[in-house]
């Protein structure tokens, strides 16, 4: 089920972005004295780590801050290549 905060960073990445984001969003508080939260983004990419925004920030201004970090990155322009290594020993063996 999703929480407020979720609720708050997909209005926001849909803001920001002009599309509605279908993958994984979790806040989480990030505890040990510490006041903030960190969001984790999936990026719906294997090869690719999730992104991972935290401050200790109190909400409101956490929120504030996500949307200035989502806004820097750019992530609408994020392009996933795969490349494939071929030695020159496989080359031999190709037949085309």
């Amino acid at each position: 089920m999703m929480n407020d905060m979720e609720k708050a960073i997909f209005d926001i990445i849909e803001e920001v972005y002009k599309c509605k984001y279908t993958g994984n969003v979790k806040v989480t508080k990030l505890g040990r004295g510490w006041e903030g939260y960190k969001v984790v983004i999936d990026l719906d990419n294997p090869d690719v780590p999730a992104l991972q925004i935290s401050a200790d920030l109190e909400a409101e201004d956490f929120l504030k801050y996500v949307k200035q970090e989502l806004i820097s990155r750019q992530l609408h322009r994020v392009k996933f290549y795969k490349g494939i290594k071929i030695y020159p020993e496989d080359e031999e063996r190709r037949t085309c």
